[in-house]
């Protein structure tokens, strides 16, 4: 996907530091960025570090004229310029300033000249937050189309603690991103089965397996993106939660299998399912107690049962629950990569199944890169070039739309 520019407005909140890290990640990301500062953000932060940093010169005046786009009157430039507006952080004042149309800073100028889609993260103290005026000024906002990154809780400058502090950088980022999908699944659920399961031996050793859940935490964050309702149930993973989606810890393919039914029953409507984990076909027949101390040098035997079926187990469920259910099944495969995804997609009944090698080093389990087949119940297969986990994920979803 094209990357778009984004206009950074910037006031003066303590939080202002975060600023640079956000213009940071989006410059990482692909981003065009441009940098709109308040007279009172530019004496807490230097407006040459941001200069520095995107190489342009940076809107500070509105009495200013920069030479840009070929005319002078730099607001309306820069608002036409825009394919994004993000302001970060956003302060009471500013807020106040964007809900009810003032424009008397470069920020709140552009903020209500340009057409571009509107992210804002606020940045405050508690009191000032949850004050109803700024909450009023918060909700004129959303009925505009803004979309607000809600702060969180968090050590203030204060010297307390509470609700205020500003979202983290990454959430930031993620959402303005988001505006450059269509929200071509807003109102459809789509769940996610992520990570490895760990079935366990005694209380010490479990078996488990090397998958790192990227792909599947892709798959949730890009869907969320697209306006899913995202439900992520993940096996054991240090990964971050992507903005917005709401995730399910579990541990053994037993309890992933009651969190689906679970978070199924729920729908009433058709539901997406993504079948991106890694589950265990083998589960220990005993789990011990107390853990297993090594009195043969032999060894011991440890012996196995077969794990059902999750995906045959779900779609049985749907179907006497009379819940219409789209499937996509996952085959990490060593050899014989599309032979093995054929003959799950026909067993299992799937919409159609994303097979990859994981015997390759370069795509391998916790690798940022994918390179997948991706092979239709009608046999057809389609293979997608090595890419980002996002963008393969990208690939799946819009092969549902």
């Amino acid at each position: 996907m094209t990357k778009a520019n984004v206009v950074l407005g910037v006031s003066a909140s303590i939080a202002i530091y975060k600023a640079l890290e956000v213009l940071s990640i989006l410059k990482k990301r692909g981003f065009n960025v441009r940098v709109a500062l308040t007279k009172e953000a530019s004496k807490l932060i230097s407006p040459v570090v941001f200069k520095a940093l995107t190489n342009k010169d940076v809107y500070i005046d509105v009495m200013e004229e920069l030479d840009f786009e070929g005319t002078n009157i730099t607001h309306v430039a820069l608002a036409k310029w825009a394919d994004i507006f993000a302001v970060v952080p956003a302060t009471a004042n500013v807020i106040a300033k964007l809900a009810n149309g003032i424009a008397d800073d470069p920020v709140s100028l552009i903020g209500l000249a340009t057409s571009a889609s509107k992210v804002i993260a606020p940045a405050m103290n508690s009191s000032m937050y949850l004050n109803p005026i700024t909450q009023r000024n918060l909700n004129i906002l959303k009925e505009n189309g803004f979309l607000i990154v809600e702060p969180i809780e968090g050590d203030l400058a204060c010297n307390t603690r509470g609700v205020g502090h500003i979202a983290l950088c990454e959430d930031i980022v993620d959402v303005i991103e988001s505006t450059l999908y269509f929200k071509h699944f807003e109102d459809k659920t789509v769940i996610v089965t992520a990570g490895p399961t760990s079935e366990p031996i005694d209380p010490v050793r479990y078996i488990t397996n090397r998958s790192s859940g990227k792909m599947g935490f892709a798959i949730a964050k890009i869907a969320h993106f697209m306006g899913a309702d995202v439900r992520l149930i993940t096996g054991n993973t240090c990964l971050k939660t992507p903005y917005g989606v709401k995730r399910i810890d579990i541990e053994t393919a037993e309890d992933m299998l009651k969190a689906l039914k679970h978070e199924l029953s729920k729908s009433k409507n058709e539901v997406i399912l993504i079948m991106a984990a890694a589950i265990a076909d083998f589960r220990p027949s005993e789990t011990k107690d107390k853990k297993i101390k090594k009195k043969n040098e032999n060894g011991f035997t440890l012996k196995l049962k077969q794990n059902p079926d999750l995906t045959i187990e779900i779609k049985r469920f749907a179907e006497k629950a009379d819940i219409p259910l789209r499937i996509v099944g996952f085959a990490a495969e060593t050899d014989n990569l599309i032979e093995n995804a054929k003959k799950k997609i026909e067993k299992k009944g799937l919409e159609f199944i994303v097979a990859n090698d994981v015997s390759r080093k370069d795509i391998a389990f916790g690798s940022d890169k994918n390179e997948v087949a991706i092979i239709y119940s009608n046999g057809r297969i389609e293979r997608l070039e090595k890419a980002s986990k996002d963008k393969i994920a990208y690939e799946i979803l819009r092969r549902l739309i």
